[in-house]
């Protein structure tokens, strides 16, 4: 069904399309209005400086109206001075106007980079000298980016200028969130060039973040402190945060989706802001050290929810404005219940309060620059990003000072632990039977924390199977014990089919329970205790069958691919079902053989059952030398 809003839009082009058939005559002369020499630009040049705006308060102007202005010049522009026009949180329509020439003797293609692509709409208007309306653009993030007239994360508006020629351009700019309008012009190459290096900064910035999350993800995994998952969402919403500033999210992600392309910030906004709230409690360890302070935090992360559940059902405008208003309550709280833990002692608080004093005094400057109470410039732009590297660095100290401080707090209990055993075996001497009863209880649980501590080595942290470290260890085995023997040992690598395409669909939490299921069946499929399951390696699992020919291990590859066929995977409340391809090979072992053959016939039959369509099991070629 096609959207009502969009057509109307459409026809609204196709009103304003039909003035280019219509000569408007205008004076030629611009009323002081600054001129931009096109053919003088080698690279670049920041044009924001001379452009001229004017406000629609009391009076709304069309495009019309400024066509006429350029004879009458009655329209009170106002000159630009700054190196970005800012007028804060202003509902209000703007139109600027920027003034071009082309000196050179051949026309010139440029680019006009708009570098706030959070702008609901600007409409741009090409209009030569004598009043003709000579190109018309439309963009901005309530335009899919597929619709706008150069792809582009930014806003950027592509033009092009005959020799010898003085034209106007005008922009008329609608937002409801921050308005400011920093406008460069590129040459095309110079642009290109540009933003190569631009990508690569901001995906390494993106990958440090993400990095950081899911490290703490694992470290979590490990030692199960819950500062960590906070820590993890909250360098993931910071990521979003950024990437939605920077108008990606609005290229790749949401592009198609026109509420999200709008109104994300006040999603993304106030779900960070409570992570990073939720992360300090627990990182401080306020509820034990602060406890009405503690519960002060958890109101103020339920207000953030709140905001963030209120999107859909509440001003875009009314939103943004309290959300940048509750960052700087939020950093000098934070600074200050930081400075506070560490001075009463609490020494990982010291890379706390520095971590989040970079961080959180940048986020601090950027909210304030929205305001428009600093002028717009690379300092403010990329303050937060400046300030999320610095953070995630600085954290990574806060962490290791923290794991030092349980280390010398395990150090301490361990010596005390042997000082209270010699002081037992000080007091067992006077019974050698109690002694003995103590020695051999201490030497089952050695034994125990050994057997747990294989266990974990050994064990796959996502599937809870065993990991590739045992497969290399028990395939050597059976070997071994295959050659002594002259037995056939049987080998069966699987690969989970499509399941890239599977985690770009549903996501990576889906992906990780679809890996679980599928291990899950694979154990459960296996009847004999020699038989053994292994994750091999991303979405591959690897099963040792001791004893089977190429017919035992064909049986139980098909038993596994059924298992897994049949079995869904829950996602969200609907059951999903992938299938698994099965390459099955099995040979009795020779002296001068390697047990590398048998992993090499193996990976070539899951090739061919790759090959032959999937969600199959494949022998070896007969062609095959397994010797």
């Amino acid at each position: 069904m096609i959207n009502h809003v969009s057509c109307y839009r459409w026809l609204a082009l196709c009103g304003v399309l039909l003035l280019l058939s219509v000569p408007i005559r205008a004076a030629a002369t611009q009323h002081g209005a600054r001129i931009i020499d096109v053919a003088e630009l080698s690279d670049r040049i920041t044009v924001s400086s001379s452009l001229d705006y004017v406000e629609q308060t009391q009076r709304v102007y069309t495009i019309e109206d400024l066509l006429a202005d350029q004879q009458a010049g009655d329209i009170p522009w106002i000159g630009n001075r700054a190196d970005s026009p800012g007028f804060g949180f202003d509902t209000n329509t703007f139109w600027f106007r920027l003034v071009v020439s082309n000196s050179a003797q051949v026309p010139l293609q440029r680019l006009l980079e708009i570098e706030n692509p959070v702008l609901d709409e600007v409409l741009f208007y090409q209009v030569d000298d004598d009043g003709y309306i000579v190109n018309v653009a439309q963009t901005g993030d309530r335009n899919p980016s597929t619709n706008r007239p150069f792809f582009h994360h930014n806003l950027v508006l592509p033009f092009t200028i005959q020799a010898g020629v003085t034209q106007y351009l005008y922009f008329r700019v609608t937002t409801s969130g921050s308005l400011e309008f920093p406008l460069e012009m590129w040459s095309p190459e110079s642009f290109q060039e540009r933003d190569q290096v631009k990508l690569l900064f901001f995906g390494a910035l993106f990958g440090i973040l993400v990095v950081m999350g899911l490290y703490n993800f694992f470290i979590y995994t490990l030692f199960r402190d819950e500062s960590m998952v906070y820590y993890a969402a909250f360098s993931i919403g910071l990521m979003l945060f950024l990437s939605t500033m920077h108008g990606f999210t609005a290229q790749y992600v949401w592009a198609e989706t026109s509420w999200l392309r709008e109104n994300a910030l006040v999603i993304v906004i106030p779900l960070t802001l409570f992570f990073s709230l939720m992360f300090s409690r627990h990182f401080l360890q306020l509820e034990r050290s602060y406890p009405r302070l503690n519960q002060m935090i958890i109101g103020l992360g339920s207000l953030c929810l709140v905001l963030a559940v209120a999107a859909p059902f509440t001003s875009y405008s009314v939103l943004i404005r309290l959300n940048a208003a509750m960052v700087i309550p939020i950093c000098t709280g934070g600074i200050v219940v930081g400075i506070s833990r560490w001075l009463s002692g609490y020494k990982p608080a010291r890379y706390f309060v520095i971590a989040w004093t970079a961080f959180l005094g940048a986020i601090t400057f950027y909210a304030l620059s929205k305001f428009g109470l600093f002028s717009r410039s690379g300092i403010s732009e990329y303050a937060v990003q400046l300030g999320a590297v610095a953070e995630a660095v600085l954290f990574a100290f806060a962490l290791a000072d923290r794991m030092n401080t349980h280390r010398k707090a395990f150090e301490k209990a361990q010596a005390k632990a042997l000082e209270l055993q010699k002081e037992a075996n000080e007091r067992l001497e006077a019974s050698v039977a109690e002694r003995t009863q103590a020695l051999q209880a201490a030497m089952e649980e050695l034994a125990n924390a050994n057997q747990r501590l294989q266990a974990l080595s050994t064990q796959d942290g996502l599937t809870g199977i065993r990991n590739r470290r045992y497969f290399d260890e028990k395939l050597e085995q059976e070997w071994h014990r295959s050659l002594r023997n002259q037995e056939s040992l049987g080998l069966l690598l699987i690969d989970i089919d499509f399941f890239k395409a599977f985690n770009d669909k549903h996501g990576h939490l889906a992906g990780d329970e679809c890996l679980k299921a599928v291990a899950q069946v694979i154990a459960r499929t296996l009847t004999r205790p020699s038989d053994s399951v292994s994750r091999y390696g991303g979405e591959e699992f690897a099963v040792i069958l001791p004893g089977t020919d190429i017919d035992g291990a064909v049986h139980v590859a098909e038993s596994i691919r059924r298992a897994v066929e049949q079995k869904g995977v829950d996602v969200d409340g609907v059951m999903l079902h992938v299938t698994v391809s099965i390459g099955a090979a099995a040979l009795i072992p020779l002296p001068n053989q390697e047990q590398q053959t048998l992993i090499a016939v193996a990976d070539e039959s899951l090739y061919l059952a790759k090959s032959a369509g999937r969600n199959r099991t494949q022998t070896p070629l007969p062609a095959a030398n397994l010797n």
